[in-house]
Formats: C-alpha cells, structure tokens, sequence
C-alpha cells in the first residue's frame, strides 16, 4: 500500500549537484520510498505539456519518486512534476546527461533504480541514442522496465526514442518532402532496439505531427516513410503512434492508449499500421510508393479531450473508440488520406486516377482546382470542396457539378485567395462517399 511521508524542509527546496559531468537536480525528500506502482507509458506531443496525461503518469507513481531525464537543460520539469499538478511524489529528480561516460556514473545508475517514474524530456533524440546506447544506464532502463514495471514516458525527442525503432535525427531533422521523395535520403537515419517497451514492438513514433516544416508539409509523410524502410530493410509488420503537438497519449498495463488534448483544437493521436502489402517502390533515389490500391496502411485517428475518452487497443491494434479509421497511401512521393466523415466506410481515388488536383502550391492570389468528375463516386454527380484553416475553420465552401453533356468530365474551378494570410490551409473534398484532405500553402 502507499506509504505516507512526511516531506521536512526539503519539499520546496531545489538541490542541483554535480557528479562526475552530469548534473542531478533534485526536489523533494532525499530518501526514496518503494511503493505499489503501475506501469505505464505516455507519449507527449512535443509542445506545452498536457496537465491531464502528466497527472495520470504521476498517479501511476502512487507516491514514490520520479526521475527526469534530459541531455540539455536544467530543473525545469521538477516543480511542474511536484508541486503544480496537485499529485503526491516522494521526489523528483532531474538528471542532465551529456556523455556515454556520465551515462555509466554510479550516481546516475543508483538514482535510476530507485524510481518508479521515468520520463525523458524533448531535445534533440540523437542526443539520447548517442550517450545512452551501449551503457549501464540504458541496460538500467530496460530492466526498470520490464523487471520493475515502471512507468516511462516522453515527450519530442523523449518520445521518439520509446519505439522499438527509431528516427535518430543523427543527420538532424528530414523534411516529409525529402523522406518521401527518397526514403533512403541522407537524414533518415533508422534504429532498432534502443529501449523496449510493452506495446511498442515494431512500432516508431513521431511528434509534433501536424507542425508544418519549412517544405509546407507536416510530418505524417516522413514518417509513413520512416515505416516504408522498416518493411523493406527489416522486413517489419510496419506500425508507427503519432501526436500532435498538444496531445498526449497515454498506455495502462492492458495495452488501451487514451488521447487527451483539448476539444477545441486539432489535439489528434494517429495509430498507423502495414495494411495493404509492401511498397512497391522503395529504393535509393527514388521517390517512394506504397499504393496497394489506395490501402497500404490503415489509420485510427483519434480527437482528444480532457478526459482521455478516446481510445485505441495497442493489444491486438483493432479496436478503438472516439475514433475514425482511414486508409493512407503513397504514389510517387506524394501522400493521399482517405476517409468518411461518418466513419462507417472508407474508399479511396482509383489507383489509375485521382479525382482532384490543386494547383499551384504554394499558390498566391489563386488557388486552382481540377475535379476528374468521371472518378466522382457513382451516383454522385456532385462533388463539395471545402477550404479551411488548418485549426479547421470553414472559409470558403465549393459545390461542384458536371452539367455539360457530351463536353469534358475535366473541369477546373479557381478561388481567390489573395486576402488570406500566409500560412498552411487544407483542402477538404467529398463526392458521395470519398473523402480526400490536401494541404497547401498561401505564400
């Protein structure tokens, strides 16, 4: 049962020490406690920390102590973690590691091994695969997590290290444009085997989902890019768990993954899995394809809330609940996503044709759309394109329809968009029983 502590003078104090390079920043009772933990893993988006997962990953604790793991930075997330949430801990333990050889430090091992909380901070990944690989420190961690059955959790880089592959960023950041135009590009760096957590076998994770890049895309072509290159150099039954920047998702002992954000804004999880077969084109220098007749990975899109009331089954990856399923594919570099509003059934383009373009992107004063009406959904003249902001609001609405007998089904409709801001907006377009997002960018 939980122990109760009585917290002297050290409860608000903040102890930075130093040993041997690495520094320890330290809140809270200095004797650590054992206590009847559950295990868990939490994997943050990237941005402002979401209060709701960070409280449900300190309760998991059930009053023992937390270890906070970092490459750079100092003592930020220990007043956070133990007084601002409102959740009782032993402790909190800041380590700010920048070495293999401060990795191996006694200290460091001996601080571990007394948590029942892990979380590692955002920075930049390689950082952690780079002084952690090969140590006592990562071989701590593991067993941590599979003999003591901690919790672990992570958010931007902490997150992307908690898959059973990794997306080092040892050549730095990979714009989607780059993976997908050649996944073998020079910065889409892959590693197996880091750490091994429950529920993550072949899976990678990727943050920070839907912020654009300087190539005007967000990050969910690279990493259908990164899961491309686990079929094809490891022959894996690709799956790969993303957040936007605001969302976290969090994992109980029995494999269900709860989504919290906050209802009023894109806070998404995506749960990608290798549906369709294998991609066809995947080779160095060339532009990627997984087509599988518009079926090469099955999507869970989940909405968070408050409460984390959406949720997937990281168990058998089959059912979930607040959720939509798409499939998402890749022709010649180029991402599709497709899906229904009502979730109750999915279709995508035909693989010989696409029913819409969008041109040019980024555009300026005008935006160009061509609809293939003879690819519109049988029984459905008419198709509704719909722009919106990409936080989702509705600007602009098009009902487009093919009257003219005997003439071409091609027909390209213009909207002027030369009072927008610039910035990255989406295309929306439905047919009956397609489904189709586009982004682009106003210059």
């Amino acid at each position: 049962m939980k122990q109760t502590h009585i917290i002297w003078l050290l409860t608000m104090i903040l102890l930075p020490f130093a040993g041997n390079g690495q520094t320890f920043y330290h809140t809270g009772n200095e004797e650590p406690v054992e206590t009847d933990h559950l295990p868990g893993l939490v994997l943050a988006g990237g941005a402002t920390d979401n209060s709701d997962a960070m409280k449900w990953m300190l309760e998991r604790a059930n009053g023992g102590d937390v270890v906070v793991l970092r490459a750079t930075g100092s003592d930020g997330y220990n007043n956070y973690f133990f007084t601002q949430l409102g959740v009782d801990v032993n402790s909190v333990t800041t380590i700010v590691i920048t070495s293999p050889e401060e990795a191996d430090n006694e200290a460091v091992i001996n601080t571990l091994t007394n948590a029942e909380v892990v979380f590692i901070a955002g920075g930049n990944q390689w950082h952690y695969v780079d002084n952690w690989r090969e140590t006592e420190m990562l071989t701590t961690l593991n067993n941590l997590i599979s003999e003591k059955q901690i919790t672990i959790g992570g958010t931007s880089a902490g997150m992307a290290v908690l898959g059973e592959v990794v997306f080092t960023a040892e050549n730095a950041t990979v714009w989607s444009s780059e993976a997908l135009g050649n996944p073998y590009h020079w910065r889409v760096k892959l590693e197996k085997d880091f750490l091994d957590v429950p529920f993550m076998a072949n899976t990678i994770t990727d943050t920070h989902y839907n912020r654009p890049e300087n190539d005007g895309n967000d990050r969910k072509g690279r990493h259908v890019a990164f899961m491309a290159r686990m079929v094809a150099d490891w022959d894996m039954p690709a799956r790969g768990i993303a957040a936007n920047e605001y969302t976290a998702i969090v994992v109980d002992e029995t494999g269900v993954a709860r989504v919290f954000g906050h209802p009023s804004y894109p806070d998404y999880a995506y749960f990608l899995q290798k549906y369709g077969g294998t991609p066809e084109v995947c080779e160095q220098g060339q532009a990627l394809t997984w087509h599988r007749n518009g079926e090469a990975l099955k999507v869970y899109k989940v909405k968070g809330d408050f409460e984390g009331s959406g949720w997937f089954n990281l168990e058998n990856w089959d059912e979930g609940e607040g959720g939509e399923w798409q499939y998402w594919y890749v022709d010649e570099g180029e991402l599709f996503e497709t899906g229904t509003e009502d979730d109750t059934s999915i279709s995508s383009d035909p693989p010989d044709g696409r029913a819409i373009h969008i041109y040019p992107n980024p555009a300026g004063a005008e935006l160009n759309i061509t609809i293939d009406h003879s690819l519109v959904t049988p029984g459905h003249n008419k198709a509704v394109v719909r722009i919106l902001t990409y936080d989702g609001r509705i600007i602009h609405t098009l009902s487009a329809e093919n009257t003219a007998s005997g003439h071409s089904k091609t027909r390209t409709y213009t909207i002027h968009i030369e009072h927008l801001p610039a910035g990255i907006y989406l295309l929306e377009y439905h047919d009956g029983s397609r489904s189709r997002t586009l982004r682009w960018m106003k210059k």
